[in-house]
């Protein structure tokens, strides 16, 4: 398993735990640290590239990773690396923000979010990349079905007209960016390399 831009190792620790041969690609040297301290393995590099051989891996996991990408040319090239990477009928797992439903946020909360992730866009992006989709996921933190539906619903009150000015106004605006962080909402989409694929 190859996950790119772990954080702190979350998934890293369980994936180990269960069994996983597992590595980490990172450019943040103090993440590097963190995650070596831990014992895992990390390759440090930005991606793309995906710095693996061809076909040496059965997963490659990318969680809040393809909306940094600089633009279409970067999230194709990476795309194309995780399809290289990965061992014919492995997993893509792609982790994303919507931003048909963030909206301005979606730029807000990281100022390094440049690629526009939206459900169609993304599909398209994948089969482009010669990926089948198994599955899309929404949620809210671990929250899908109805419980996120209702987390949606409630976020919308964190967009009323005025709210902004007010929280300026009341001093509570990091508890406002904490609350739309918290409701902010993700896709998941799980894409194979066909088992037929020739790279």
């Amino acid at each position: 398993m190859v996950e790119v831009g772990p954080g702190h190792g979350t998934l890293a620790e369980r994936a180990v735990g269960r069994g996983w041969n597992y590595t980490a690609i990172e450019a943040s040297e103090i993440l590097i640290e963190v995650l070596r301290a831990k014992g895992l393995t990390v390759i440090p590099s930005w991606a793309p590239p995906i710095p693996v051989p061809d076909a040496s891996t059965d997963v490659v996991y990318a969680d809040q990773v393809l909306e940094h990408m600089s633009g279409i040319d970067t999230a194709r090239q990476f795309t194309a690396e995780a399809l290289r990477a990965l061992r014919p009928g492995g997993v893509l797992f792609v982790v994303v923000p919507d931003y048909l439903k963030e909206r301005t946020f979606f730029w807000d909360v990281d100022y390094t979010h440049n690629f526009v992730t939206t459900e169609r866009r993304v599909k398209q992006l994948l089969v482009d990349g010669s990926f089948e989709i198994l599955h899309i996921e929404r949620s809210i933190g671990t929250a899908t079905g109805l419980s996120r539906d209702v987390l949606a619903a409630a976020a919308m009150f964190t967009n009323l007209p005025g709210l902004n000015t007010l929280s300026r106004r009341t001093g509570t605006e990091d508890l406002l960016f904490k609350v739309r962080k918290n409701l902010f909402e993700t896709l998941t989409f799980v894409a194979r390399k066909p088992s037929d694929a020739s790279r």
